[in-house]
């Protein structure tokens, strides 16, 4: 069940680092990240863009990790630290992006 459910996450977690990459080419979907202010994003935007795509890369390879279904013996280390940061991370993203966005997205 575990396999399951850290493949789903994982999924998700590489799925918005994608988003993030498309952001970093330009394509129109920044109504949908960092408070919506911008369709396209611009320069100084994209770096922190690239900065979530690296750590949401990161977080999905250690919930794979964490699962046992990759092994990465440098993960082994933060991988259960680094979940329960993200958890903790994204906990106060919901309800900060609720009350401080002014983006109906």
């Amino acid at each position: 069940m575990i396999e399951v459910l850290s493949i789903i996450i994982a999924i998700s977690f590489f799925l918005n680092a994608l988003l993030h990459l498309l952001l970093i080419f330009g394509f129109p979907f920044g109504e949908y990240v960092l408070g919506g202010k911008n369709i396209v994003l611009p320069f100084k935007m994209r770096i922190i863009s690239f900065i979530f795509l690296v750590i949401w890369t990161i977080v999905g390879i250690s919930y794979l990790n964490y699962s046992q279904l990759i092994y990465i013996q440098v993960f082994n280390r933060f991988d259960r630290s680094l979940i329960i940061l993200t958890t903790v991370f994204l906990f106060f993203a919901i309800f900060s992006n609720g009350l401080l966005t002014k983006s109906k997205k």
